[in-house]
C-alpha cells in the first residue's frame, strides 16, 4: 500500500522556544566543510582555516613549510585521523594556467597546538594534488590496516603539454608521519595509459583487504572496475564488467553493483546490472537484482538494518536479506522515484523522492508501505537530499520558490523555520552538530556563503569577540551573561523599539536574567574598567 500523509501534517514554525536560523557573524565565503576536533567547530573561510568554541572565532597562523609561510588555501573537506585533523592544502602560484606548473600540494595535520606540513612530491609541478571528500564522494578517505588512504586528484598538463596526454592520479597511504604513493597497475609498458580510482562510497575493507574503483585504458572514458588492495599490490577482480559502487558487508559476505553481459541469446548478448557477490576464496562472483542496462543506479552505499540491506536499483527501494529480496515500486509508475541517499532515522527508512512533475518529497518506508509527506504546496520545490539526525528530529533543506530553508520532521510532522534574510538561504549539503546547535552553510542577500546556525546557543557580535570576552547564552528559561576576565559592572536590556526593559547593577562576572516576552532585544553590558560590549538575543 502506497499513500501520502495528509497536508495538515505540515507547520509553518515561526521560531520555536526561542530557536531559530542565525547567521554567525564574521563567517562570509564560509568553505561548506565545517567538522567537530578538540571540542571546537573547526572551518575555512576564504581558504583559511579558523576555530569556533561557540564564542569566538580564531584563525590559526598560515603553515610553514622549511621555515617559508604556504601562501595557499585549504582545499575541500578535513578528516580526522589518529586525534589530528587531517586537511589538504595548495600553494597556487597565479591562477592563470601558464604558471601552473609553479603549483605545489601540501597534505596537513594539526594536533590542536601545531601544524605538522607534509609535501606531495607528486605534485611539485602540477595543478590539484591529494583531495579531500566526505559524505561518500570518491575523494572520501579510507581507514585500512591502521593508514589513511587519500586519492589524488586529476592534474592538468604542464605548459606546453597537449590536453590528449593522459593523466596519472594515485591512491596514497599516510601513516601520521609520511605520504606514500600505491603504484598503479603496469597495463602497458609501450602506450600511455589513463588510471583513476574512487573511494567513498566505492571503497570497502572487508578481510583485511581494500576494495574500491579502479579505471584503466587508453582515454579518461575507460571503465570503471571492482580492485582490491592488499597492502602492497592492486589486483582488478573483473576486467570486463563495469562496477557501480555502492558496497557493503552483510552478514560477513561482500557485496556491489556490477554489470555483467550475459551469455548470447535471440538477439543478444545483453548488458544487466547486478547487485553481485564476491567469494575471496574462490574468486567467485554471483548475481541478484538483474535490471536491463538503461536502468539507474546509484553508487551509494546501502543502509543496514536487522541484517537486511536497503539499497536503491532502478529508483526503487531494494531490501537484500543475503539469499534475496524484494523491490518496493515507486508511489506512481510515472515517477522518478528515490533519487537521494536513503537514511535510518528511528525505525524507518527516509529518502528524497521525486514524482512525475519533478517535484521533492519526502519518502518513508516502514513495514512494507511507502509514504510521501507533501510539501507545503503543490508549486514547491520540496526537499533536499541530505540528512542528519539532530535532537529527535531529521533535519534538510527544504526550497519554496527561488528560496531555500531549515526544515525538520519529527516523525509525524514537518516543519519549515523562516530565514534570517531575503538571501537565497540554506545550501543542500555539509550539516553538522556542534554542542546544542546544528551548523550548516547559507547563502545571505549578497549572495555569500555563511556559516549559520539552528539551535538554543545566543551568537555575540562582532564586538564582543574582539573587544571584551563577553557572551551571553541560552540558559533554562532565561538568559546568562559571562565575563571571562572582568567583573560586570552593569546591565542593560533594550527591545527593538529602543525601549529599555532591563537596567541592573552588579559585580559578578556572571548575571542572569529573564525576558517576558517574544522578540529580538540588544543587551548593553558595561564591566568595571568601563568598556562596553553590545550583544543581540533572540527571545
Amino acid at each position: 500500500m502506497k499513500n501520502k500523509l495528509p497536508f495538515f501534517s505540515l507547520v509553518l514554525s515561526l521560531g520555536v522556544l526561542g530557536q531559530s536560523v542565525e547567521i554567525v557573524p564574521t563567517t562570509e565565503n564560509y568553505g561548506s566543510n565545517g567538522i567537530v576536533y578538540n571540542n571546537s567547530l573547526f572551518f575555512s573561510k576564504s581558504g583559511i582555516l579558523l576555530k569556533f568554541d561557540g564564542t569566538s572565532i580564531t584563525g590559526l597562523p598560515v603553515p610553514m613549510y622549511n621555515n617559508q609561510p604556504i601562501e595557499g588555501k585549504l582545499d575541500g573537506s578535513m578528516f580526522v585521523y589518529n586525534n589530528k585533523l587531517c586537511y589538504s592544502y595548495d600553494y597556487i602560484h597565479n591562477p592563470n594556467h601558464l604558471f601552473e606548473y609553479l603549483n605545489q600540494d601540501y597534505f596537513i595535520t594539526y594536533d590542536g597546538t601545531t601544524q605538522n606540513v607534509f609535501l606531495n612530491p607528486d605534485f611539485v609541478f602540477s595543478y590539484r594534488g591529494i583531495q579531500i571528500g566526505d559524505n561518500g564522494s570518491e575523494y572520501e578517505p579510507v581507514l585500512y590496516q591502521g593508514k589513511l588512504i587519500l586519492k589524488g586528484a586529476n592534474s592538468s598538463p604542464r605548459v606546453g603539454q597537449s590536453y590528449s596526454l593522459p593523466s596519472v592520479p594515485h591512491i596514497y597511504s599516510f601513516d601520521g608521519q609520511s605520504l606514500t604513493k600505491i603504484n598503479n597497475l603496469n597495463i602497458n609498458n609501450s602506450t600511455p595509459t589513463w588510471h583513476d580510482q574512487k573511494l567513498g562510497d566505492w571503497a570497502l575493507v572487508f578481510n583485511n583487504e581494500l576494495y574500491f574503483c579502479y579505471a584503466t585504458g587508453t582515454t579518461p572514458i575507460s571503465s570503471d572496475r571492482i580492485a582490491k588492495f592488499d597492502g602492497t599490490n592492486i589486483t582488478v577482480l573483473d576486467g570486463n564488467s563495469p562496477y557501480k559502487g555502492g558496497i557493503f558487508n552483510l552478514n560477513n559476505a561482500l557485496y556491489f553493483k556490477l554489470m555483467y553481459t550475459t551469455q548470447s541469446t535471440p538477439g543478444g548478448p545483453w548488458l544487466y546490472y547486478h547487485l553481485a557477490n564476491y567469494t575471496p576464496a574462490t574468486n567467485t562472483l554471483s548475481y541478484f537484482f538483474m535490471q536491463p542496462y538503461n536502468a539507474e543506479w546509484s553508487q551509494f552505499k546501502p543502509v543496514i538494518d536487522n541484517s537486511k540491506a536497503y539499497t536503491i536499483i532502478d529508483n526503487k527501494l531494494s531490501i537484500f536479506d543475503g539469499t534475496g529480496g524484494t523491490q518496493i515500486n515507486k508511489v506512481a509508475v510515472t515517477d522518478k522515484g528515490i533519487v537521494g541517499r536513503p537514511v535510518l532515522f528511528g525505525n524507518n527508512i527516509y529518502f528524497q523522492y521525486q514524482d512525475s512533475n519533478n517535484k521533492y518529497l519526502l519518502g518513508k518506508y516502514s513495514a512494507g508501505n511507502i509514504s510521501l509527506v507533501q510539501n507545503l504546496s503543490t508549486s514547491d520545490t520540496g526537499i533536499g537530499k541530505s540528512f542528519i539526525e539532530f535532537n529527535g528530529n531529521l533535519f534538510f533543506m527544504y526550497t519554496s520558490g527561488s528560496i531555500n530553508y531549515l526544515a525538520k520532521y519529527d516523525g509525524q510532522n514537518m516543519t519549515v523555520m523562516p530565514n534570517p534574510d531575503n538571501g537565497q538561504g540554506v545550501q543542500d549539503s555539509e550539516f553538522v552538530v556542534y554542542g546544542n546547535d546544528l551548523y550548516f552553510p547559507y547563502k545571505n542577500a549578497a549572495g555569500i556563503i555563511n556559516l549559520a546556525k539552528y539551535g538554543t546557543t545566543v551568537l555575540n557580535t562582532n564586538e564582543a569577540l574582539k573587544e571584551t570576552g563577553v557572551s551571553v547564552f541560552k540558559e533554562g528559561s532565561g538568559f546568562s551573561i559571562v565575563s571571562k576576565t572582568e567583573k560586570i559592572a552593569k546591565i542593560e536590556v533594550l527591545d527593538a523599539s529602543g525601549r529599555k526593559i532591563l537596567n541592573a547593577k552588579t559585580n559578578t562576572q556572571k548575571y542572569s536574567f529573564e525576558i517576558g516576552t517574544h522578540g529580538v532585544f540588544i543587551v548593553n553590558v558595561t564591566l568595571n574598567s568601563g568598556k562596553v560590549s553590545t550583544l543581540k538575543v533572540r527571545n
